[in-house]
């Protein structure tokens, strides 16, 4: 929480790896601005198994501006796993293979996903925001930086993340998104006009 380890048992297996080794070198990449303080925010475990999920769907990190994604189990132990996704079509997809005890880390905009067709696959998520402060009220001010820079990525992502506070805006920026070719932010609009149109009839 606000960058520091409020779980004594987390802290013992994470805080050394996470503040001596991933830390320096995440800083020092392209994923931040340079100087960027970057924090820990959020520290999550998913399984993929049978009776729990086997998917998640292509999708971008709401509440990160770096995630690190710690393979756990080994990759002979499932079927499938962690892709990134770079178009609209399953077919763009790119699956990363990772070994247990691996790391790899991404952006904001990169789209993602996990598929695991058998197997039991467990992962370890780290969500890394780029000061304390966003981490405590849950701002996003990289997609604010980006969206201004052009990124439609950004601005769709920052439109989602207004939907409750400001829906004008977000259905303003979502079209914006989705004039400029986001599929994503196409496929929204669509589903909120239809359930619009389900709701009035």
């Amino acid at each position: 929480r606000e960058g520091r380890f409020t779980h004594d048992g987390l802290a013992a297996l994470l805080a050394e790896t996470v503040e001596e080794r991933l830390l320096p070198l995440l800083r020092r990449s392209p994923l931040c601005d340079q100087g960027s303080e970057l924090v820990l925010c959020e520290a999550l475990v998913r399984y993929y198994e049978d009776g729990r999920r086997r998917v998640h769907p292509a999708h971008f990190d709401a509440d990160a501006l770096v995630t690190a994604v710690f393979e756990v189990s080994p990759p002979d132990g499932f079927e499938g796993g962690f892709y990134v996704q770079p178009g609209a079509h399953v077919s763009s997809r790119l699956p990363v293979r990772l070994e247990a005890g691996e790391v790899i880390a991404h952006s904001f905009d990169l789209q993602h996903g996990v598929e695991v067709s058998s197997g039991t696959r467990c992962s370890l998520i780290l969500w890394f925001a780029d000061s304390a402060a966003a981490c405590k009220d849950k701002s996003r001010p990289w997609y604010e930086r980006a969206a201004a820079n052009g990124s439609v990525d950004a601005l769709y992502n920052l439109a989602k993340s207004r939907r409750v506070d400001d829906p004008r805006g977000s259905l303003r920026g979502m079209r914006e998104a989705a004039e400029a070719g986001h599929f994503m932010a196409q496929n929204d609009l669509v589903r909120g006009q239809s359930s619009s149109s389900s709701s009035s009839s």
